[in-house]
């Protein structure tokens, strides 16, 4: 999709799992890498949302300007200091998440402001999604209000609820399988056949 960009969001401060998400290594692999790689062939450009500029040298970084205010930062400052019509949102902690998922994400946006996930449950998935230009206005009066869940800025906007049940050939368990601790990093090691 021309004018989009892929923005890689780094995992902040990484509590749980106690140190850097995404130098975490996974098959060989680190976090950071897998997801870029993923990415790369879907978009001109791929960046790292950061909290401070150089975290990971060889890596096109944007820089948060509300530092530790979350996703909604990162994807605030993906627009203000990038031309992007349109930001591909991918959470670096997602290490089974892919271009086939990504892809089929961009075919069915429309034109809607942003594309999202929804799961049976009802829960979004709001950190492997695309989200349009018309998405900065409200995303930054969220911020302002201090409101930093990527919800309040779905509740704003229009957005295209993508249903589980409209992707059968695609495994959304492993696809959005997220890493925040240890252990969770050991049952996906496992899933991607290491011992």
């Amino acid at each position: 999709m021309d004018g989009t960009i892929g923005v890689i969001l780094s995992g902040g401060q990484s509590r749980r799992m106690g140190r850097d998400k995404a130098g975490v290594m996974l098959a060989g692999r680190t976090l950071l890498d897998r997801m870029a790689a993923e990415l790369a062939p879907l978009f001109g450009e791929v960046y790292v949302s950061v909290d401070r500029p150089g975290r990971y040298p060889g890596y096109r970084e944007l820089a948060d300007l509300r530092p530790g205010q979350g996703p909604l930062a990162g994807l605030e400052a993906a627009f203000l200091r990038t031309g992007a019509e349109a930001v591909f949102l991918a959470a670096v902690d997602l290490p089974f998440a892919g271009a086939s998922l990504a892809a089929r994400i961009l075919a069915e946006a429309g034109a809607a402001d942003a594309c999202v996930i929804r799961r049976r449950s009802g829960e979004a998935e709001p950190l492997f999604a695309l989200y349009r230009r018309g998405c900065l206005e409200p995303l930054t009066a969220c911020l302002n209000e201090g409101r930093r869940a990527v919800k309040a800025l779905l509740d704003r906007v229009d957005c295209r609820w993508l249903e589980e049940d409209d992707l059968p050939e695609l495994d959304l368990e492993r696809a959005l399988w997220n890493v925040n601790t240890g252990a969770e990093l050991c049952r996906a090691a496992e899933a991607a056949g290491e011992k």
